[in-house]
């Protein structure tokens, strides 16, 4: 009786030491283990991962309500008052340009609120990810708060550059754009099709250049406290040997999260899709035909399917965890190899 007893014990520690070895960070993986042992992972752990951060994932999605209902309702609104002025009196008046412009700097202002509690919400994710990066485990949150100010801080400084830099090239070539169609319109209409295909190529380009930058970011929040400009210099070319592994993780895990959050965030994009459309009817005489409770209906909309849809979009981030852990992973064992010869 007591030999089948420790027989059982036996096989749950060994079975349990073989998943915690499966699981290990620091491992050579293909991309099809990555993607396996973090969706694995992240479904295994998902209470404790919700428990740590739903307070700042509550935060965001209020702001993307926000956001949602601003771009959904506000905006359009507003749009239709510019266009039947612009076709009444072929002009426009200053007041309502003024609120227009005041509404665009809104929009930027929540969009920068939205990107920063999802930093933030992030953060609690990635403190797990920290704890079992350290001990092999990840163990339920024993209070609502479990990231630490300095990892939040650290995640929303690398997410706000890792933002910038990626944003830079494109803001670069819609300036220049704008620069050729002001200085000579007739280069741009006549030449359309050779800019776009070469807009396309150039930021297809620049999306391939910007992918270690995730390497970059996760190496920043997950070791030693060091500047993140350091980090860049010392770990792209990393990210550059290893950008085949990268894209392929990147891909499969985006392409199968993209399907998800279309269905998940359906009801929001049918409401902004039927705010459009009750505006621009307007244009045409059309009565708004809208109810009165909509823009309660569009905020709380946006703010439930942005609120499911993180949790969605947090796989990617655990893809990238391992992803990162199969890189050092690779450059320890070539070091290593580089030592003995």
């Amino acid at each position: 009786m007591n030999y089948e007893l420790f027989r059982t014990f036996a096989r749950k520690l060994q079975m349990t030491m073989d998943k915690q070895k499966d699981t290990t960070l620091l491992k050579a993986r293909s991309y099809r283990s990555v993607l396996t042992v973090g969706f694995q992972l992240y479904t295994g752990n998902f209470r404790r991962f919700f428990k740590a951060s739903w307070q700042m994932a509550l935060l965001y999605a209020i702001a993307c309500g926000c956001l949602g209902t601003m771009a959904a309702i506000k905006i359009p609104e507003l749009t239709m008052v510019l266009m039947q002025q612009l076709a009444t009196y072929q002009g426009i008046f200053i007041e309502p340009l003024l609120q227009y412009g005041l509404s665009l700097l809104a929009l930027i202002g929540l969009a920068l609120v939205a990107l920063a509690t999802l930093a933030l919400a992030s953060a609690t994710i990635l403190a797990k990810l920290k704890e079992h990066k350290d001990t092999g485990t990840i163990t339920i949150p024993p209070h609502w708060l479990t990231a630490s100010p300095r990892m939040m801080g650290r995640t929303v400084k690398g997410v706000f550059l890792t933002t910038l830099i990626a944003a830079l090239p494109y803001l670069l070539t819609i300036g220049l754009l704008a620069v050729v169609a002001k200085s000579q319109p007739q280069l741009l209409y006549g030449r359309l099709v050779t800019i776009t295909v070469t807009t396309v190529i150039a930021s297809a380009i620049i999306a391939a250049l910007m992918l270690p930058l995730m390497h970059v970011l996760m190496k920043y929040l997950m070791e030693a406290p060091c500047g993140y400009w350091r980090t860049l210099r010392q770990n792209y070319g990393c990210g550059m040997r290893h950008w085949g592994a990268m894209f392929l993780v990147f891909f499969v895990s985006i392409l199968l999260i993209e399907l998800v959050s279309l269905i998940v965030m359906t009801p929001a994009h049918i409401l902004n899709l039927a705010n459009q459309t009750a505006h621009t009817g307007l244009l045409l005489g059309d009565p708004l035909g809208m109810p009165s409770y909509m823009t309660t209906l569009t905020f709380v909309t946006f703010m439930l399917c942005c609120f499911i849809e993180f949790y969605v979009s947090q796989v990617t981030m655990v893809h990238n965890y391992y992803l990162y852990g199969t890189i050092e992973a690779k450059e320890q064992e070539k070091n290593k190899r580089g030592a003995t010869l």
